[in-house]
């Protein structure tokens, strides 16, 4: 093995303990730490007149997941993407024996993975309730609906390590989540009842509303879709490589947009 070889073979290993940093500060981040409590806080306030059985607690562990816990996710995972730019460390990060290439992949990697073993975890948690409880059918949630979870968490991440990468400016990230809120609503608000569709899509009636259309399976795959086009996008956001973003994420894309389509035929 010659020194090249040598240097390439630890750098390829680095990847690993850089996610693994990475995954630790948004694990540590109190701006993620505010889900759990604002879960428990709304929980506690809410009267729950018809009382707090499984049921009730299969849907507040959903809605935590799915509603409460993005949101608080964009914003930590954007905090914690952006440290050194806000820290002006950005210069100091260049002397280490790696490639901003691949630290961005090992920011996405530590970011995306765990957030998305949290929504698994939430949707175990929601089929414990089932087995253990009888729950009206109606109120219950398909397996693709489940599947769904994990996606918008990792999801909500990759979107803030965007924001970070591209937005590099005060409140950046919350031009991007109001020009993706604002976007979204004019886009799916053509499709009927489709404003549900924008994150999450269902076969179930919500708050009384008949669903959009949609499969959630293909859901699912979308949402992964996303996911890696939010990667991609990060990962190669430096003008030397937007050759190879136009090559890497023009069929991902596509490919995504495809799974979008789909889901309306």
């Amino acid at each position: 093995m010659t020194t090249a070889d040598s240097v390439s073979h630890r750098v390829s290993h680095r990847l690993a303990p850089l996610a693994g940093r990475e995954a630790r500060r948004l694990a540590r981040h109190p701006v993620l730490w505010l889900v759990p409590v604002v879960v428990i806080v709304t929980s506690a306030l809410d009267s729950a007149t018809g009382g707090r059985h499984a049921g009730y607690w299969y849907g507040t562990v959903f809605i935590g997941a799915a509603f409460f816990a993005p949101l608080f996710v964009l914003f930590a995972a954007n905090l914690v993407a952006s440290g050194a730019h806000r820290g002006r460390a950005e210069e100091l990060l260049t002397v280490t024996p790696t490639t901003d290439t691949r630290r961005t992949w090992a920011m996405c990697l530590g970011i995306a993975l765990p957030l998305a073993g949290a929504g698994a975890i939430a949707a175990g948690a929601m089929v414990l309730v089932e087995s253990v409880r009888d729950i009206p059918p109606r109120d219950l949630q398909s397996a693709g609906e489940l599947a769904q979870l994990p996606f918008i968490l990792a999801g909500a991440g990759l979107l803030g390590v965007l924001a970070a990468r591209w937005l590099r400016f005060a409140g950046g990230v919350v031009v991007m989540f109001v020009l993706a809120t604002l976007g979204g609503v004019v886009v799916f608000g053509r499709i009927d009842h489709g404003v549900w569709w924008m994150w999450w899509s269902t076969t179930s009636t919500v708050e009384g509303r008949v669903p959009g259309p949609g499969e959630p399976w293909l859901h699912a795959a979308y949402l992964a879709g996303l996911c890696a086009c939010a990667t991609v996008a990060a990962v190669y956001r430096d003008r030397a490589q937007w050759r190879r973003l136009a090559l890497v994420g023009g069929p991902v894309l596509a490919a995504t947009l495809v799974l979008g389509l789909l889901q309306l035929s």
